[in-house]
């Protein structure tokens, strides 16, 4: 007989295993099926986790064909209506769609109509704090492919460059579909982040904000949005930046930058913001990107550093940072989550003072700094 666990250790990725055995029958008495009665919770439970990449990758097959956009939420459909205009085979799109009906995701009937459940609503692209974005992402060609290389990581190598022979954001510079998937993805990153930050925090003495990495801008949108009289601009790669369209620039109260944050950031702004930026690099780099703001920063300005803080115990935290920690591995190598107090070495040590850290309606917290000021000699 196998020696059973305490409840404190049988956890997988933050969840209980009493909770992992509750989600897991909702997983299939939502999609119509039977529990496997008498399978041990445990077994079950770490057995859908290990073939977890099949849903995955399952899930961004039906995203990419935009199939539950296709139907209305209280709508019927067909497999084969279904087939027909996505341009695949009706009989393999049933298949996918049945083992999605498996774990709640669409309703299949025995004669192949198709109706939404709650799960499936999510990945509707015009649901609040949608999936559907996350869905094409995760499982993308250049994340896939690094997964399959997440051992280099223990030996000092980046999986990515492994998998790739290039680095991650050289991978989306020569890939531009992917990239815009990337773009779409930090736009509606379904915490509902960028709502947050800009509702949490009080912009009105700022006049000019730079999103240093900003992406697409959606976060400078929403902050804009709230203070009309705050104008930004929006600092990333010259390819990601010339991707926006004119009608995302707020009327003219956004302008758009290209460059690198390890030469130079704009100068002489209000406010910096650094949303999910720092994540992606080691310390080193992090500290350099850091230095670059403080010496582009006029007398008075505050930097925001937007993140997710990480617990040290895995029990505490939300599952979800330590998943995005092994995805900063995966990609970056040495890039990682940080503690708050990991945070405040790293603003300490180029030169900053962390002042306060501000919770958010979503998993990250902001965390302002200023410039430290040198004591007066004399």
């Amino acid at each position: 007989m196998q020696p059973r666990l305490s409840r404190r250790h049988r956890v997988s990725a933050g969840i209980t295993v009493s909770s992992v055995g509750r989600s897991r029958d909702a997983f299939l008495h939502a999609g119509g099926a039977r529990t496997m009665g008498g399978l041990d919770d445990d077994r079950l439970a770490l057995d859908l986790l290990i073939r977890g990449f099949q849903i995955s990758r399952v899930i961004r097959l039906v995203a990419d064909l935009g199939i539950a956009d296709r139907i209305l939420p209280e709508a019927v459909s067909n497999v084969a209506e279904l087939a027909s205009a996505s341009g695949v085979l009706p009989e393999q799109l049933l298949r996918a769609m049945r083992v999605l009906a498996a774990f709640g995701i669409f309703r299949i009937g025995s004669d192949g109509t198709v109706t939404h459940t709650p799960r499936s609503l999510l990945l509707r692209s015009d649901a609040p704090n949608s999936l559907h974005y996350g869905a094409r992402f995760w499982t993308g060609a250049g994340s896939w492919r690094a997964w399959e290389s997440l051992d280099a990581a223990l030996h000092g190598k980046v999986p990515h460059e492994v998998a790739w022979g290039t680095s991650r954001f050289d991978y989306l510079r020569n890939t531009p579909d992917e990239a815009r998937v990337f773009d779409a993805f930090m736009a509606n990153f379904p915490d509902n982040r960028h709502s947050a930050v800009a509702a949490a925090y009080d912009f009105s003495k700022a006049h000019l904000i730079v999103d240093i990495g900003g992406g697409n801008g959606e976060a400078l949108r929403r902050i804009l949005a709230l203070y009309p009289a705050a104008r930004g601009i929006i600092f990333d790669r010259t390819d990601v930046v010339a991707a926006i369209p004119p009608d995302e620039l707020a009327d003219g109260r956004i302008t758009t930058q290209g460059g690198s944050f390890f030469d130079s950031v704009p100068t002489d702004a209000d406010l910096y913001l650094l949303v999910r930026v720092l994540h992606d690099w080691a310390d080193e780099d992090a500290s350099r990107i850091l230095r670059l703001c403080l010496a582009a920063m006029r007398t008075g300005a505050r930097l925001l550093v937007v993140e997710g803080l990480i617990d040290p115990d895995p029990s505490r935290g939300p599952a979800t940072e330590y998943m995005i920690d092994m995805q900063m591995m995966a990609m970056f190598g040495n890039a990682r989550e940080r503690t708050e107090a990991e945070f405040r070495e790293l603003l300490s040590g180029a030169g900053f003072d962390l002042t306060r850290v501000i919770a958010t309606a979503s998993p990250v917290a902001i965390l302002e700094a200023v410039p430290r000021l040198e004591p007066q000699n004399g």
